[in-house]
């Protein structure tokens, strides 16, 4: 009898304490503004009113996010929900928002002045778009392909496209796993392109693509990467070319204001690629010997020509000598030890 008696008290507490408990669940999109609305106060409840609170549980913790204080005509919240505002008037509290770090149950609890008190729960789901991650071609024969697009998350429709055109169903393409799966039989090179499937539900929608070619794929994210890599290598290389400019023309010009000789005098080393032809150096004139081979007619120029030999460095060629050809001319030689 005893415990039948602790139940009958049990339920008298709860009949009095607790006026109704309600549950509900409300699914929402990521980043969308939810409402929390809980029953209509009545006038009675209104002027009785003392307290209302909004708590949250999730998994294992449980936070308070909003207290009104009627009696002291305080209102305080708290960031375990985000940004959030209560409005007394239609009893609903408004997040902003709404994250992952959202989703909970929610429950408001009302303290009325006749020590009566109203619970609400409600169970905050938050739904987010699918994310379509990959598209898996598998080539049955050198004529046949298969397309699967993969989808994380729940989705209510999938499409797909050839180069941005819907691709319908007929006698070459079928489709299966919820249009998830698409089969072309027979294809051709004009049926070469570009491939997307596009899954959506209420929350949002998420495009994949890829390339077939031939007996082949290629996947357009990996081709911008291979176009973005190409991109940084011809970067790179002109940049080292900008350089090695530079540094050439810095060479040029400091070989140019120091000259090529060091201050010492002697030949300074050239470490340039090419090798300076080096300019040709002052030619010396000989000197010139000047002879007079005709004998002067006047004894005045003959000692005149004679005084410029002497002064010059250089012997005057006397008059040669000749056998004589009669009596009237005759040049005598002189002895070998005459002078």
């Amino acid at each position: 009898m005893m415990p039948g008696y602790f139940i009958h008290i049990w339920l008298f507490f709860f009949a009095v304490f607790v006026r109704e408990i309600k549950v509900e669940e409300v699914k929402k999109g990521l980043y969308s503004r939810v409402e929390l609305t809980g029953e209509k106060l009545d006038q009675h409840t209104a002027d009785s009113l003392k307290s209302v609170e909004w708590t949250k549980r999730n998994r294992s913790t449980t936070c308070l996010c909003f207290r009104l204080t009627i009696t002291k005509s305080s209102v305080s919240y708290s960031q375990c929900c985000g940004t959030a505002r209560f409005y007394l008037n239609n009893n609903t509290l408004i997040l902003e928002n709404v994250t992952e770090r959202d989703e909970g149950v929610f429950i408001e609890t009302i303290d009325t002045g006749d020590r009566t008190k109203e619970w609400l729960n409600v169970t905050l789901t938050i739904q987010y778009p699918p994310n379509a991650t990959g598209i898996v071609v598998s080539w049955t024969s050198s004529t046949s392909v298969t397309l699967k697009c993969e989808v994380s998350g729940l989705f209510q429709h999938l499409m797909w496209k050839r180069e941005g055109v819907s691709i319908l169903e007929k006698h070459r393409h079928s489709f299966s796993e919820r249009n998830q799966t698409l089969h072309i039989s027979n294809i051709t090179s004009s049926e070469y392109g570009s491939y997307s499937c596009i899954a959506s539900n209420a929350y949002g929608e998420s495009e994949k693509h890829t390339y077939i070619t031939g007996n082949g794929t290629r996947d357009e994210t990996r081709s911008d990467q291979t176009v973005l890599s190409s991109g940084l290598t011809l970067t790179c290389v002109l940049g080292l070319c900008l350089v090695f400019y530079c540094l050439y023309k810095y060479h040029h010009r400091h070989r140019a204001e120091n000259g090529k000789t060091t201050d010492g005098g002697e030949a300074a080393i050239d470490l340039g690629i090419y090798q300076e032809i080096p300019d040709f150096g002052e030619v010396t004139p000989l000197p010139c010997v000047y002879t007079d081979f005709i004998k002067p007619r006047e004894s005045s120029q003959a000692s005149a020509a004679a005084q410029h030999f002497e002064e010059s460095g250089y012997s005057e060629v006397g008059p040669s000598c000749r056998e004589p050809v009669s009596n009237e001319e005759s040049t005598a030689c002189p002895e070998a030890g005459e002078e």
